[in-house]
């Protein structure tokens, strides 16, 4: 998963290497004219200004990161007894990482709500989730002898680079079964309590989806790409989840309007989450409010933002491209997009995005810079395609 910090890391950077080569440059002209020690001119007076201008939003950004960092409980330990776990509370509205862990057993304990699970390159590691998952998703990637047992129902679990050692997934019941993303997954193992594990994953490149039936076992397809490659089918299967219903939603074509109040009543409660610096409440709730009415651009739109926020700009460019395919007059969808290329490296994609976006509004001071930055970067590293 690519980092989103990255791109401030790099912009900075670069920010300082500009700096670099204009001084050696205007040092070794100003010497050939017999100008040093010759005051800056507007144009060099105004480029260092833009210039650190960016330097401190990088910073901005930063101490965003940074406090959206305390919002999550890393696990980074080596046991030596397997058989002994350790209960994990105090993670109420927290998202909780396993990274690292060797040899160790934990159990989440019931009574609070996760807002989200990460188990990140463990081994010999057996993790009892006794408590439910707000955003109702849960990633895994780089583990080998895991077994993690989920005793509520999420709607969605990533699984990337899972090889050597079996990974097995428990769920408590049948109706809990989770839908799952997953790639180069040959050690991917599901089961339900009681009952014997089935092998899921598959070696190689290619992404699947694994859908839940109703009589317990997993359809797997090719995860299908539409229109600027857009996951068709993975959308189709989250927003149809069981666990994301909400419990006073009507039978299909029922009452389309009240699902489309319901649904406006969660993206409110997000921004006023998201006001909060509360990212990952803020995605829990435009996760209801896409359950409910998948049409509703300003939703995905902002969503995106809740994944740029937290750093993972992969989930950015899919939430951002389904909005745009709704609302293509919508600048932010084509900004978020922008930058969700942006942040993966994807510098020529990016532009064309944030061109779109100009298009659209051409007021918005964050558009052009933004413009600069990734032609800056395509310049110093390519267009990543």
């Amino acid at each position: 998963m690519a980092n989103y910090r990255e791109w401030e890391t790099k912009a900075a950077d670069l920010c300082k290497e500009v700096d670099r080569e204009e001084r050696v440059e205007r040092e070794t002209a100003d010497e050939a004219l017999g100008l040093g020690g010759a005051p800056m001119g507007p144009p060099v007076a105004m480029a260092r200004a833009q210039r650190q201008d960016m330097v401190d939003f990088s910073q901005i950004r930063e101490q965003m990161i940074a406090r959206q960092a305390a919002r999550e409980v890393v696990f980074e330990e080596t046991g030596t007894n397997l058989e002994e776990a350790v209960v994990i509370g105090d993670v109420d509205n927290k998202a909780i990482r396993f990274h690292n862990c060797t040899n160790m057993s934990y159990v989440v304990a019931e009574g609070q709500a996760l807002l989200k699970v990460f188990v990140t390159n463990c081994s010999e590691v057996k993790i009892h989730i006794r408590c439910r998952v707000k955003t109702s998703f849960m990633e895994i990637d780089r583990a080998s002898d895991v077994e993690i047992i989920l005793d509520h129902a999420l709607a969605m679990v990533q699984c990337d680079e899972l090889t050597d050692g079996r990974v097995r997934i428990i769920f408590e019941e049948v109706e809990n079964l989770s839908s799952i993303v997953h790639q180069n997954c040959p050690a991917l193992e599901v089961a339900v309590t009681g009952q014997k594990s089935k092998r899921l994953g598959q070696a190689g490149s290619t992404q699947f989806i694994s859908k839940p039936t109703a009589q317990g076992e997993y359809r797997t397809e090719r995860v299908k790409r539409g229109e600027r490659e857009f996951p068709v089918n993975i959308v189709e299967c989250t927003s149809s989840s069981p666990s994301l219903q909400h419990e006073s939603i009507p039978e299909e074509g029922q009452c389309d309007e009240f699902r489309r109040q319901q649904a406006e009543a969660k993206r409110l409660a997000g921004n006023s989450a998201f006001k909060a610096n509360d990212f990952l409440q803020a995605a829990a709730y435009f996760t209801e409010a896409i359950n409910l009415c998948q049409d509703l651009h300003l939703v995905w739109a902002n969503r995106a933002q809740c994944w740029l926020k937290t750093g993972q700009p992969d989930k950015a460019l899919i939430d951002a491209s389904k909005c745009t395919e709704l609302a293509p007059g919508y600048a932010k969808g084509w900004f978020r997009k922008g930058m969700a290329l942006h942040a993966l490296g994807l510098y020529g994609k990016a532009i064309l995005a944030f061109c779109e976006a100009e298009k659209l509004d051409t007021k918005n001071p964050q558009i052009p810079e933004a413009i600069k930055m990734a032609q800056m970067m395509c310049k110093k590293h390519g267009s990543g395609e």
